[in-house]
Protein backbone atom coordinates (compact mmCIF):
# COMPACT_ATOMS: atom_id res chain seq x y z
CA UNK A 1 0.00 0.00 0.00
CA UNK A 2 1.74 3.31 -0.71
CA UNK A 3 1.03 6.21 0.70
CA UNK A 4 0.12 9.47 -0.86
CA UNK A 5 0.29 12.94 1.17
CA UNK A 6 0.86 16.69 0.12
CA UNK A 7 3.56 18.51 2.08
CA UNK A 8 3.09 22.07 3.12
CA UNK A 9 6.01 23.57 2.69
CA UNK A 10 5.55 27.19 3.55
CA UNK A 11 3.73 26.20 6.17
CA UNK A 12 5.97 23.81 7.57
CA UNK A 13 9.55 24.92 6.42
CA UNK A 14 8.68 28.69 5.50
CA UNK A 15 11.16 30.35 4.02
CA UNK A 16 14.21 28.34 2.51
CA UNK A 17 17.74 29.48 1.92
CA UNK A 18 20.38 27.51 0.07
CA UNK A 19 23.35 27.10 2.41
CA UNK A 20 26.15 24.97 -0.15
CA UNK A 21 26.52 21.07 -1.27
CA UNK A 22 27.06 18.33 1.66
CA UNK A 23 27.89 15.24 -0.28
CA UNK A 24 27.31 12.82 -3.17
CA UNK A 25 25.21 9.46 -2.48
CA UNK A 26 27.16 6.64 -4.15
CA UNK A 27 25.64 3.58 -4.86
CA UNK A 28 27.29 0.27 -3.13
CA UNK A 29 31.37 -0.49 -4.10
CA UNK A 30 30.96 0.81 -7.31
CA UNK A 31 31.01 4.30 -6.05
CA UNK A 32 28.95 5.72 -8.84
CA UNK A 33 27.21 9.14 -8.12
CA UNK A 34 23.63 8.38 -7.70
CA UNK A 35 22.36 12.18 -5.89
CA UNK A 36 23.94 14.95 -4.26
CA UNK A 37 22.75 16.37 -0.55
CA UNK A 38 22.95 19.80 -0.40
CA UNK A 39 22.07 22.13 2.63
CA UNK A 40 19.03 24.60 3.29
CA UNK A 41 18.53 26.42 5.88
CA UNK A 42 14.64 26.94 7.10
CA UNK A 43 12.76 30.11 9.03
CA UNK A 44 10.86 27.92 11.05
CA UNK A 45 12.98 25.00 11.67
CA UNK A 46 15.58 24.23 14.45
CA UNK A 47 18.28 22.81 12.24
CA UNK A 48 19.66 22.69 8.53
CA UNK A 49 17.25 20.75 5.92
CA UNK A 50 19.12 18.61 3.48
CA UNK A 51 17.52 17.91 0.54
CA UNK A 52 18.95 15.08 -1.79
CA UNK A 53 18.48 15.32 -5.15
CA UNK A 54 18.61 12.44 -8.05
CA UNK A 55 22.09 12.71 -10.20
CA UNK A 56 19.82 12.55 -13.37
CA UNK A 57 17.80 15.66 -12.35
CA UNK A 58 21.57 17.47 -13.09
CA UNK A 59 23.86 19.16 -10.34
CA UNK A 60 22.24 22.44 -8.82
CA UNK A 61 24.05 25.36 -8.19
CA UNK A 62 22.70 28.39 -6.28
CA UNK A 63 24.78 31.24 -4.50
CA UNK A 64 24.64 31.26 -0.82
CA UNK A 65 21.10 32.54 0.49
CA UNK A 66 19.45 32.03 -2.75
CA UNK A 67 15.91 31.67 -1.66
CA UNK A 68 14.58 27.89 -2.83
CA UNK A 69 11.32 26.49 -3.57
CA UNK A 70 10.85 23.00 -3.19
CA UNK A 71 9.37 21.07 -5.95
CA UNK A 72 7.21 17.66 -5.02
CA UNK A 73 9.49 16.98 -1.99
CA UNK A 74 9.11 13.37 -0.27
CA UNK A 75 10.05 13.11 3.68
CA UNK A 76 12.36 10.28 4.91
CA UNK A 77 12.61 10.19 8.70
CA UNK A 78 15.98 8.98 9.90
CA UNK A 79 17.08 8.64 13.46
CA UNK A 80 20.38 7.85 14.50
CA UNK A 81 21.86 7.33 18.05
CA UNK A 82 25.15 8.44 20.33
CA UNK A 83 25.50 7.06 23.44
CA UNK A 84 22.24 6.38 25.89
CA UNK A 85 20.19 8.92 23.52
CA UNK A 86 18.00 8.22 20.54
CA UNK A 87 17.95 11.43 18.04
CA UNK A 88 15.00 11.55 15.38
CA UNK A 89 13.95 13.61 12.64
Amino acid sequence: MSLKYVIPTTETFGKLTFEGKDHEVTSGYSRIATGVVYNLLSEKQAELIEVQILARAGSKNFETDTEIELINPRLEPTGRSTGDEAIAS
